[in-house]
């Protein structure tokens, strides 16, 4: 009886422990974890690989744009093709699926700033 009592009152002590708890983010899902771990981070990485080869072989291409003002092709183009999917890869926070801001570096940050209240506007973006 003692038995049954101590494995009943055990496993209701387990099953609502995380009832209880409190999430700490309201976009984290603690079920898309083993998804990312083994399809979108393996995906991002292969994204980042090939968005590496683009930009070589765009290159020339982004040379001749680059000629014409504002001189910012070769950053467009980086940001665009290895900068985003780098940042979703190794940057974005496990079993978050959305990145914060449009994930780039900049966003991550100030969303972290954000998250502990030191976030005080980014002296990097002038748009």
């Amino acid at each position: 009886m003692k038995k049954y009592l101590l494995l009943s009152l055990l496993s209701c002590f387990l099953f609502t422990q995380p009832v209880l708890a409190k999430e700490k983010s309201s976009d984290y899902n603690p079920f898309f974890v083993p998804i990312d771990l083994l399809i979108t981070r393996p995906l991002g990485l292969a994204t980042t690989i090939v968005g590496s080869a683009l930009f070589v072989v765009m290159s020339p291409f982004t040379a001749l744009s680059a000629i014409a003002p504002p001189h910012d092709a070769f950053e467009r183009v980086a940001d665009v093709f290895i900068v985003v999917p780098a940042t979703y890869t190794f940057l974005r926070p496990m079993g978050k699926f959305l990145c914060p801001g449009d994930c780039r570096p900049e966003d991550v940050r100030e969303a972290e700033e954000k998250r502990k209240g030191l976030y005080k506007g980014s002296p990097l973006k002038t748009l």
